[in-house]
C-alpha cells in the first residue's frame, strides 16, 4: 500500500474513529479521511508527528482532560492541531484528545514512515480490523511454519553431508 511519490512515499493508514472523533468538526473528520498528511522529522520511537497538507485539524470545543490510557496506533490531537500516531515506544499514558486509532494489522507500516512520507487514514469499522489482525496473524503463522520446515530439512542435510575437512 506504499508507493514513491519523488523521493517520499505515500502509505495509507486504515484506521478506526477514536473516542474524540465527535469532537472534531465536520469540514476536520471529513478531511482526516480525505487529505495526504507527512511525517515530521520530529518523529521518534514514541510517535509519529503528522503534518496536515492544509489547515491545522480542529475539534469543536477543546476540554481539559485527565490523563487516560493509550496504546500504540493511538492518534492523539495536541492543541496545535498535528496529529500525533503512538508508535512502539509510546507512553501508556496521555492526556490528549484520541481522535483515531491506527488498526493493529497497521502498525507495522506506522513504525515504517520516515520523515517527509506522506500517509492518508482510510477508515475501516471494528469488524474489519478484527478480520485484518486474523488473517495477518495467519499469513504470519504459515511463514513461522514454513521456515521451521526449511530449517529442519536444512539441519538434516547437513547432518547427512560428509565433513568436507575429511
Amino acid at each position: 500500500m506504499a508507493h514513491p511519490v519523488g523521493q517520499a512515499r505515500v502509505s495509507v493508514l486504515r484506521a478506526v474513529p477514536g473516542a474524540a472523533y465527535g469532537q472534531l468538526t465536520q469540514a476536520a473528520r471529513e478531511r482526516l479521511w480525505r487529505e495526504r498528511l507527512a511525517a515530521s522529522p520530529a518523529s521518534d520511537r514514541m510517535g509519529v508527528r503528522l503534518i496536515p497538507d492544509a489547515h491545522p485539524i480542529e475539534l469543536e470545543r477543546r476540554a481539559e482532560l485527565r490523563s487516560h490510557g493509550v496504546l500504540p496506533g493511538a492518534v492523539q490531537l495536541p492543541p496545535g492541531g498535528h496529529p500525533v500516531a503512538l508508535a512502539a515506544g509510546c507512553q501508556t499514558t496521555g492526556g490528549y484528545p484520541v481522535i483515531l486509532h491506527v488498526i493493529a494489522a497497521d502498525l507495522p507500516r506506522l513504525g515504517q514512515l520516515r520523515p517527509g512520507d506522506g500517509t492518508r487514514f482510510l477508515r475501516v469499522e471494528l469488524e474489519e480490523a478484527q478480520r485484518l489482525l486474523l488473517r495477518q496473524q495467519r499469513e504470519l503463522d504459515r511463514l513461522e511454519a514454513a521456515l521451521r520446515l526449511r530449517t529442519e530439512r536444512f539441519l538434516q542435510e547437513q547432518r547427512r553431508a560428509p565433513a568436507a575437512d575429511s
